[in-house]
């Protein structure tokens, strides 16, 4: 005997979505919702796009002397672990090839000069280099963590893909829950890196288990 069919109201379909996201965050090493990117509201990059697993992502200026102090964002358990970086948005997708030198023109402009990635685009060193300190501000104002990264110094890891790259400034965990804020100085002019948008990032470190939400 042929059995009635059940149509699929949007109710149900609705009601099955919020099934599914409560199993997705309830069980563990399940897919975890990514974050939403906090930005500055005058922010015309897409930063979801550019940084999808980004907690925040925020324009600066790579200026001596410049200082910005991020939004409030939140810390929600102590085992998160958290990678801080400065981003840079890939202009070279729609550069000729002639102008991208195989592939890594923007690469080039990030990297220090020791860095050697197999291409002799890479060989000028043409990098002016960043120097940032960066400080993870508690409610209070008060400084808990604190580190300082000048590119031509010291090398630096990171992730490069087809829309962005970032360079690692190390990173924080084992904070208590609640609301902090990150502060950002320039020590060294790098306007030359203005055509690559540089945003200061809060992101999951590449590998680790602990960088959820």
């Amino acid at each position: 005997m042929r059995q009635p069919s059940m149509a699929v109201t949007p109710w149900v379909r609705a009601a099955a979505a919020r099934v599914l996201c409560a199993l997705a965050l309830a069980l563990p090493g399940c897919w975890v919702i990514p974050p939403k990117v906090l930005t500055t509201t005058d922010n015309p990059v897409p930063v979801a796009k550019h940084f999808p697993s980004a907690l925040l992502a925020e324009p600066i200026q790579l200026r001596k002397g410049y200082i910005h102090t991020t939004q409030a964002f939140m810390i929600k358990r102590p085992s998160e672990r958290w990678a801080v970086a400065i981003g840079f948005i890939r202009t070279d997708t729609n550069r000729p090839i002639k102008d991208k030198e195989n592939e890594n023109y923007d690469l080039c402009w990030i990297r220090s000069p020791g860095d050697g990635i197999g291409s002799t685009s890479c060989d000028k060193s043409i990098t002016p280099g960043f120097d940032v300190t960066w400080e993870l501000l508690q409610e209070d104002g008060r400084v808990i963590a604190r580190f300082r990264l000048d590119s031509l110094r010291r090398d630096s890891g990171g992730t490069f893909s087809a829309t962005a790259i970032t360079r690692t400034l190390s990173g924080f965990r084992d904070q208590p829950p609640g609301q902090y804020r990150l502060r950002v100085s320039v020590l060294r002019d790098a306007n030359e890196l203005d055509f690559l948008k540089p945003h200061i990032v809060v992101d999951r470190p590449f590998f680790s288990s602990t960088a959820i939400e």
